[in-house]
């Protein structure tokens, strides 16, 4: 019988598992498939904690349940009942602007107008920066091949201000990274193409209709977690956790694995599903190029505070979910969720969530702060910003480090060049967040797609 070693159990991992699992039970190939986690429970940064009628989000708290992956995923664990939507009266997020809280203007695509008119009443902008911004339909075309950063873009395309009041925060925000260090070619290739295509942004967005449809974001009844809660209970007797790998080396066509206090197992093929620097460390010795091209990939830190207030405290938040807080702005959180308006059942009668974001790319010496601290640092900041007071109880505090892939100039060149290494050793496949895509179904589908590649290969 053939084996198959996944190392890591967070998302990835779980979903690489059970696609295992399912190939193996319908595909004639038998296969045992296990999966090594280093730690004492499996989920990587998606947990859930429900405690006393809260339900506390440490890593994310939504994921685009129309993805295929996603989609196809739920129904299998049969989840896909629990799926909720996000309140209708809150589904627009805020912005902080000069200190106050705005609405995203709509009308955008990212930090692109689709228009003139959207431009015009964003309400975020001054004049000299609504001028400047009009005057990307005349802002010529670059013609470099190589990668651009996303600020050189934006700036470029359509000045200072657009980049600093809007596409910091958001892009920063979704891909997790300093937009001066994002590549344009690996999040957000699509407005290369408009702009290559039509040779400004503002008149292909107006050629292909305007803004595109906005994905559905959606939980789940008992929180994100549930997802991991179920993978898990599926592959009970297919997870080993505190098990670290140590080292792993090229051994008889397959693999050996050693781990944490000696022990070794062997296996026909590995499916890596850790942090990039983690793979790095494991295959150092057996291709050190390899290593040094996984170790390129930076990554950033984050921690998130869930505060517990009287439902009272946030009856005057506009009709939005959350805030972004834009780095110009000089604060000390980079977005806030209003936990218990966005989602239902989130807290007991009377109470309320709120979870903040702080650090990132841009404010990594926040860190530094104990719990306490991080939690003081973000009521003192919702007070300020929103006049939000009087925290009841400190909820969870999570510092996630060296948890975000920052996919920086050349990204998807490096990635080329990764895959490429790994094909040559055999029998080794590199998925997760930090090569294709950082949401949840990116993360599914990477871990499916890499058991399938190992399958494909057990059958020739």
């Amino acid at each position: 019988m053939r084996r198959l070693a996944i190392i890591g159990g967070g998302i990835t991992g779980l979903a690489a598992a059970l696609r295992a699992v399912e190939l193996s039970a319908s595909g004639g190939i038998p296969v045992e498939v296990m999966l090594y986690e280093s730690s004492e429970n499996v989920g990587g940064c998606v947990q859930t904690v429900r405690d006393k009628g809260f339900t506390f989000e440490l890593g994310p708290d939504s994921l685009l349940v129309e993805k295929p992956a996603a989609a196809d995923l739920l129904r299998t664990l049969h989840l896909h009942h629990d799926v909720i939507d996000t309140h209708p009266e809150h589904k627009r997020a805020g912005l902080i602007h000069s200190g106050r809280m705005r609405a995203i203007p709509e009308g955008f695509r990212l930090f692109s107008p689709t228009s003139m008119p959207a431009l015009l009443r964003s309400g975020i902008f001054s004049l000299a920066g609504i001028a400047r911004a009009a005057m990307e339909t005349i802002i010529p075309a670059r013609r470099e091949s190589g990668d651009e950063s996303v600020s050189s873009f934006v700036r470029r395309r359509f000045g200072r201000e657009v980049l600093d009041r809007l596409a910091q925060p958001l892009i920063g925000g979704i891909y997790s990274g300093d937009p001066a260090r994002l590549g344009m070619r690996a999040t957000l290739p699509q407005f290369l193409d408009l702009e290559a295509r039509y040779g400004s942004v503002l008149r292909g967005m107006q050629s292909a209709g305007g803004a595109a449809a906005v994905p559905r974001l959606a939980s789940l009844r008992n929180g994100v977690g549930s997802l991991v809660d179920a993978l898990g209970e599926r592959l009970r007797q297919h997870i080993r956790t505190s098990a670290p790998a140590t080292s792993v080396r090229r051994d008889r066509g397959g693999w050996s694995i050693a781990f944490e206090g000696g022990a070794s197992v062997f296996s026909d093929a590995i499916v890596f599903a850790v942090p990039a620097y983690a793979a790095a460390d494991l295959l150092r010795g057996q291709d050190p190029d390899l290593a040094d091209s996984l170790q390129g990939i930076r990554y950033n830190s984050i921690a998130t505070v869930n505060l517990i207030y009287e439902s009272g405290a946030l009856s005057h938040i506009p009709a939005v979910s959350g805030f972004i807080v834009p780095f110009i702005e000089r604060r000390r959180i980079v977005a806030a969720t209003f936990s218990t308006l966005k989602y239902s059942g989130r807290a007991p009668a009377g109470a309320a969530i709120v979870r903040t974001f702080v650090g990132g790319a841009l404010q990594p010496e926040l860190l530094r702060l104990d719990e306490d601290q991080l939690a003081d640092l973000s009521a003192r900041e919702l007070s300020d910003l929103l006049g939000i007071r009087g925290v009841r109880a400190r909820g969870l505090v999570t510092k996630w480090m060296r948890l975000l892939p920052e996919y920086g100039l050349g990204h998807r060149d490096r990635v080329t060049e990764i895959n490429a290494r790994a094909r040559r050793l055999g029998g080794l496949w590199l998925a997760g967040s930090a090569y294709g895509g950082v949401g949840i179904p990116d993360c599914v589908a990477a871990g499916q797609a890499a058991v399938e590649s190992a399958f494909s290969n057990f059958s020739t």
